[in-house]
């Protein structure tokens, strides 16, 4: 996730001081100063704003350079916290003109040559402060995890105008001598694009293409907090283990990502295990019944996909995060494919929150090469390297592979990097929403 981040971050910053090599200051003194950081810090907020806009259409040529979906909505998700930070010290440092004015005296400006856009500086430039105060309202209810996500769906998708306003307060207000210059050529290029995913967005084309029609065919509560919902697929469908889709009910809140867990199969039919985290999954067993239809939209994802025949492999899933592996597990038994050396271990609270210790064991028997291990926290105590049995065999690290939450994940990932584990074994499926 950090590297197309940097390089976006690195570009945009040799662009610049590109255009300050090209156009040297007469003097520097504090307003050159606080001009240059003014333009710096919104080139680079609008740049990040432009991958935000190409990462929400969801382009599946993105998703395995990028390590598939989730890791592009993660990048999605901090480069929008990053992009509307500096949009936020963009504007405080045009606030600070009024102060810097009680101590340095501003030099006399010389008369601003005529463009073809100077007619639209002060609409851009009201219009830009507005889309700067919806930024940071934005930013606010996103890290407010607890912010209700049908409204919060419906703000972010106002991001799309925003994105468009700033492109234009961008262009109009840049300086005249960018548009000779790479980083002017950066910046127009970026406000095409995001415009034109923008649109995208707006008219509510993003994944149509990959959107299959879908009847319920099973609804099943397999426990207290958890649903398994079985649809059939209409036209021409493939997955693969480890994937996810987004599962859209008629007339309800949008999309709402979850994992397959059934492997491909000829009748089409896919599993998913949801568990009721939130207010969209809580009120699903009462709002979903056989027989209705629903959209589907994937598959996305390729976590399984990147796993390599290197042993030992060792799998670790928490709760939910199971049906990843049991998804892998089933295409494995039915496929008849040859299974990796590998030890999973499924970490539950209790015994009763360990719905799939049975199927996992019948499909474990099934497959030698792969020990399973299930791991109680309420006896236990919270999973550790030590209590999971992880250890360099050989002087060598086991490839690992995580599903589950987040905060396990920290604390593992913590502990191997403690250990001097490198972080290329360590992969995570890390899909979040916000």
């Amino acid at each position: 996730m950090k590297k197309p981040l940097f390089a976006l971050l690195a570009l945009s910053i040799i662009s610049w001081l590109g255009s300050i090599w090209l156009n040297p200051p007469p003097q520097i003194d504090v307003w050159w100063l606080r001009s240059e950081g003014m333009n710096l810090t919104g080139i680079l907020s609008f740049e990040l704003m432009g991958l935000i806009m190409l990462l929400a259409v969801r382009p599946v040529w993105l998703e395995k350079p990028l390590g598939g979906l989730d890791q592009m909505y993660r990048l999605h998700k901090w480069a929008g916290i990053l992009a509307i930070s500096l949009g936020l010290l963009h504007y405080l440092l045009k606030l600070s003109g009024g102060l810097l004015h009680q101590f340095f005296s501003r030099p006399p400006r010389g008369p601003r040559p005529e463009f073809w856009l100077d007619a639209l500086r002060h609409p851009a430039k009201d219009l830009g402060e507005w889309a700067v105060w919806l930024l940071g309202i934005m930013l606010i209810i996103t890290l407010w995890q607890r912010f209700p996500y049908v409204i919060w769906r419906v703000v972010h998708k106002i991001l799309a105008v925003v994105f468009i306003v700033l492109a234009l307060h961008s262009l109009v207000l840049m300086p005249h001598s960018y548009w000779l210059q790479p980083v002017g050529w950066l910046l127009a290029v970026t406000a095409m694009m995001g415009t034109a995913c923008a649109v995208i967005s707006l008219s509510g084309q993003i994944g149509r293409k990959r959107t299959h029609r879908a009847v319920v065919s099973a609804v099943t509560p397999i426990s207290t907090n958890t649903l398994e919902l079985e649809c059939t697929v209409s036209g021409a469908w493939q997955h693969q283990p480890g994937q996810f889709a987004f599962l859209r009910l008629a007339g309800w809140e949008g999309a709402h990502p979850f994992t397959i867990a059934s492997a491909p199969n000829a009748a089409q039919t896919l599993r998913f295990s949801i568990k009721a985290l939130g207010d969209f999954t809580r009120q699903l067993p009462h709002k979903v019944q056989v027989g209705d239809v629903v959209s589907i939209e994937g598959p996305y994802g390729c976590f399984i996909g990147a796993a390599s025949q290197e042993t030992p492999q060792v799998w670790i899933a928490g709760g939910i995060g199971i049906t990843l592996f049991l998804a892998w597990l089933e295409a494995l038994a039915t496929q008849g494919a040859d299974a990796p050396t590998a030890t999973l271990h499924y970490c539950v609270r209790d015994a009763q929150d360990a719905i799939y210790a049975p199927r996992l064991q019948a499909l474990c028997a099934e497959l030698p090469s792969i020990t399973l291990k299930v791991h109680y926290s309420a006896q236990a105590g919270r999973p550790t390297l030590a209590k999971l049995g992880i250890a360099p065999q050989n002087g060598q690290w086991p490839s690992i592979w995580f599903c589950g939450p987040n905060g396990l994940a920290k604390q593992l990932r913590h502990e191997l990097n403690q250990q001097g584990m490198p972080a290329l074994h360590f992969h995570q499926e890390a899909f979040q929403m916000r």
